[in-house]
């Protein structure tokens, strides 16, 4: 039996192409069908076809078909003896799959970098955990304007992107850095399907320091748990079963 394929919402499709200018095309098609998939707006079961989701996303055929050879690559579809293309069943749960693949990569690699990170990585994420800082201030203090909470929003991700790849890129471990770059490749996706409360910014901030804390003590041990403690709370406050 087919099942109905949905669209994304116009806000979704403009989150999706709004994050980062230097997507391509093809990276833009994967990561909506893959909101798609996480949202069960294309459930397990459900076949694919290059023709109708190119019309669909208002694009050629070519970046399509592109876009489904990566999700089978990465498991998330697969192809029947008919050659195919279908949504594995429980791909809905990649997203959170992927966050206890990080639960059992990050806090390693969180207590090698406290051993080999230096003081000035350690300063410029400083300088952005001040930024995000201000915006929690300011917001505090009144401003919880919109276009406020864009600006909070944008200081936001932009210190966990660069935390947490900083820590990959100083663990000492090339396999382990480059695990947490691919789990990290899926993070945009997460962002646009469920947007950051203030509640979330403000403990993600506070977790995100205490991280810091430890990294420039160099106390591995206490980084490791400081990790595990981020990766929990995040899970725990997750807006929705399958989005973190």
């Amino acid at each position: 039996m087919k099942k109905e394929i949905s669209t994304l919402t116009e806000p979704e499709e403009q989150e999706l192409q709004q994050e980062d200018d230097s997507l391509s095309l093809v990276d833009e098609v994967y990561q909506k069908l893959l909101l798609r998939i996480i949202r069960c707006e294309l459930p397990g079961g459900s076949e694919l076809k290059s023709t109708r989701l190119a019309r669909e996303i208002g694009v050629s055929r070519t970046p399509v078909v592109q876009a489904l050879a990566r999700l089978q690559a990465d498991g998330i579809v697969i192809q029947q003896k008919n050659h195919r293309a279908v949504v594995r069943e429980g791909a809905e749960n990649w997203l959170v799959e992927i966050h206890e693949l990080r639960l059992l990569l990050e806090p390693s690699a969180a207590g090698m970098a406290a051993q080999h990170i230096s003081e000035e990585e350690i300063t410029r994420l400083q300088e952005m955990a001040a930024e995000v800082k201000a915006c929690q201030q300011q917001y505090e203090g009144g401003d919880q304007s919109a276009e406020h909470l864009q600006k909070w929003g944008t200081a936001s991700r932009s210190f966990d992107y660069a935390l947490h790849l900083t820590i990959a890129d100083h663990c000492g471990n090339l396999p382990i850095s480059e695990a947490i770059h691919k789990c990290w490749s899926y993070k945009r996706v997460s962002y646009s399907a469920a947007g950051e409360t203030p509640e979330i910014m403000t403990r993600g901030l506070y977790d995100h320091l205490v991280l810091l804390d430890a990294l420039k003590q160099h106390d591995a041990e206490t980084a490791a748990a400081a990790m595990t403690m981020h990766l929990r709370n995040a899970s725990r406050m997750r807006p929705d079963r399958l989005i973190v």
